[in-house]
């Protein structure tokens, strides 16, 4: 049997809808609420598969049937999944959805539709769907997934079920990742900066990544060392591999997590998902008091990265900040 990502982002979930299906009392249209990564679409997409599943095996589809193949490629004719890659969905994106809504199941009488993001959806978009919540087709289940359920209508969130998702545990993504085969540390440092199993995989495959880690690595050993080219690092080492917004981010991002893990080590705090790196542990000898400071301006670096000062400025006034210590 199939092991499938959404038995370890949301496993109560997975095993109250196993339930909900077996006693057969699984509404038609549900609102599945929750940041990103929490696995809302891919809880909607467990519950298509094992509504067609042709081998459930212990209240879990099996994954590997015809019916199962077909759902997980896509292109199951009574399984529809609507995204858009634009900021809105439109009245015409959901004019095709109703037209199929509107037609009976092709192998049978039970049908499937999921919208993600369907907080993106226009008024007129969402009024044009209202009319399937208010006149409900047997057979037939809708399930909506959203960031935010208030950018949606009231009349359709009375009509829905809401189940609101929890941000996963980090740990789930990282186990995850490693049974992928990524690299442990790698692993780690992925799973913590994002939260999300797509966009860790994402990280991971990255041209730029692991050298971009590695730098990190090699600047906080100087760091721990109060070596004072840990200021000209900063041009020498970080900015070749800086070059756009979403790196210049992860890189005091990743300098934040090694001085958070030295605080924790600090007090003695086991965690799991520290960085196994020696500068967490040379850092950890910092006074509490110091380590506090430097949590706080590597803060206010990254407020100020956010407000267009440049990635070079933020991060040498950062690093004369922590070698004053």
């Amino acid at each position: 049997m199939a092991k499938f990502l959404i038995d370890s982002l949301q496993p109560k979930l997975v095993a109250q809808f196993a339930r909900i299906i077996d006693r057969k009392q699984l509404a038609q249209s549900y609102l599945f609420v929750g940041p990103k990564g929490a696995g809302k679409l891919e809880l909607a997409e467990w519950i298509a598969l094992r509504l067609f599943c042709q081998n459930v095996q212990d209240g879990a589809p099996c994954g590997e049937c015809p019916e199962c193949e077909r759902i997980l490629n896509h292109n199951h004719p009574d399984v529809m999944v609507l995204k858009t890659s634009t900021q809105s969905i439109k009245v015409d994106d959901i004019r095709n959805l109703k037209q199929e809504m509107s037609k009976t199941g092709v192998e049978g009488n039970r049908r499937v539709f999921i919208v993600e993001d369907a907080d993106k959806m226009t008024a007129g978009a969402a009024n044009s769907l209202l009319k399937f919540f208010e006149e409900p087709v047997p057979g037939m289940t809708v399930i909506l997934t959203a960031s935010s359920k208030n950018q949606l209508l009231p009349t359709i969130l009375s009509r829905a079920q809401v189940i609101t998702f929890q941000s996963p545990d980090r740990q789930a993504v990282i186990a995850k990742l490693e049974e992928d085969g990524a690299n442990p540390q790698l692993a780690r440092v992925a799973g913590r900066l994002t939260g999300n199993v797509s966009e860790a995989q994402e990280l991971l495959t990255a041209e730029d990544f692991q050298d971009r880690v590695n730098r990190v690595f090699q600047l906080l050993d100087r760091l721990a060392d109060h070596d004072p080219e840990s200021f000209v690092r900063v041009q020498t080492q970080l900015l070749p591999v800086a070059k756009d917004a979403a790196a210049q981010r992860q890189v005091l991002a990743l300098i934040g997590l090694a001085y958070a893990d030295a605080l924790n080590r600090h007090f003695e705090i086991a965690a799991t998902q520290q960085l196994d790196i020696p500068a967490v542990a040379a850092l950890a000898k910092l006074s509490s008091r110091q380590l506090t400071d430097d949590l706080q301006a590597i803060l206010t670096a990254q407020v100020r990265l956010s407000q267009n000062v440049t990635f070079q400025s933020a991060t040498e006034q950062l690093m004369l900040k922590l070698l004053e210590g």
